[in-house]
């Protein structure tokens, strides 16, 4: 990492409830096609308000939790957890929080190195960053994973820091762009899959783990293929030995634990992400999940492995 880097972490009352930025001053940090200016995870409070400024790079932001929204030359967007917006330099920003429930967001800006345009790989990504009419979408595909890997990076290197740090750099743009501009996913037909069951089996395990936290029914998976309810569920249990409820269920328990033992959520963050009302109705279904509390959990210190999911809790 940059000798140059600086950490800042600050709490102001009235303002922000908790932030940690990594600015690197007075020299950016370079890799193979961009250049870090700052990174870094904002929690708000219901007062904070972002004046309005010239963007000096371009920025990726992530809505981790709650609510807030952004302007771009007085154009205001409504953002909501894993809605992602981008800024190009020279437009006029702003943003604030939501009173009853303000937002926290991690951000990421950068400055595209002048390299020839057959060595830029990330050609096609400042093309979309320069031309795309909305500057929000919805995270399809995970970003936060990679956010939260440079963060750990970047608040306590060691040995190939920097290698790590440019992987996820990267991960994030390649994210970026085809959150925006591409359905890469929704095309890719799977190896070895021999008939249509097959096919579909595969594509509807994807669309869980692609779609996670956003799936509201199981329904809402069986219409994205065409299919019934009930035939799909036949395909999936047929083909899998599982049943698409049991599979559905279980993969969001191993979020809920990932995200318990990654230790960058509070319980209260972990019960919004897995689109419980409150974290009394969370907590009451992880006990009954698991037999201890999301508290307990975390004291015990209990390693994610293979999750044993009580009967009852196989329809959340």
């Amino acid at each position: 990492m940059s000798a140059n880097s600086v950490t800042k972490i600050t709490s102001i009352p009235g303002t922000r409830r908790f932030q940690f930025d990594c600015l690197h001053s007075p020299e950016l940090l370079p890799f193979r096609s961009v250049s870090l200016y700052q990174l870094g995870d904002l929690s708000c409070d219901a007062r904070f308000a972002l004046s309005e400024h010239e963007q000096v790079c371009y920025e990726i932001s992530y809505v981790v939790s709650g609510r807030g929204w952004f302007a771009t030359n007085g154009c205001r967007f409504d953002l909501q957890p894993g809605d992602i917006y981008i800024c190009r330099p020279g437009e006029l920003h702003k943003g604030g929080a939501d009173p009853a429930d303000p937002f926290r967001y991690f951000y990421f800006g950068f400055h595209f190195n002048a390299t020839p345009p057959q060595d830029n790989p990330f050609l096609h990504l400042r093309e979309m960053m320069d031309t795309t009419q909305r500057p929000v979408c919805r995270d399809r595909l995970d970003i936060r994973t990679p956010f939260i890997g440079v963060l750990k990076e970047l608040s306590g290197t060691s040995h190939f820091s920097q290698t790590m740090i440019e992987a996820y750099v990267e991960q994030i743009l390649v994210l970026t762009y085809r959150n925006f501009f591409s359905d890469w996913e929704d095309n890719y037909p799977g190896e070895g899959l021999d008939n249509a069951a097959k096919r579909v089996v595969y594509s509807a395990i994807h669309y869980i783990d692609d779609r996670l936290m956003r799936i509201k029914d199981l329904k809402e998976i069986s219409d994205a293929f065409g299919y019934s309810l009930s035939h799909l569920s036949h395909l999936f249990t047929k083909e899998t030995g599982d049943s698409l409820r049991s599979y559905y269920a279980k993969r969001k328990w191993q979020k809920a634990i990932e995200l318990l033992a990654e230790g960058h959520y509070s319980i209260t963050e972990i019960a919004a992400i897995m689109q419980y009302d409150s974290i009394h109705t969370f907590s009451r279904a992880f006990k009954k999940a698991f037999g201890l509390s999301p508290s307990q959990y975390i004291r015990e210190c209990k390693v994610p492995g293979t999750i044993e999911i009580n009967e009852s809790q196989r329809t959340k």
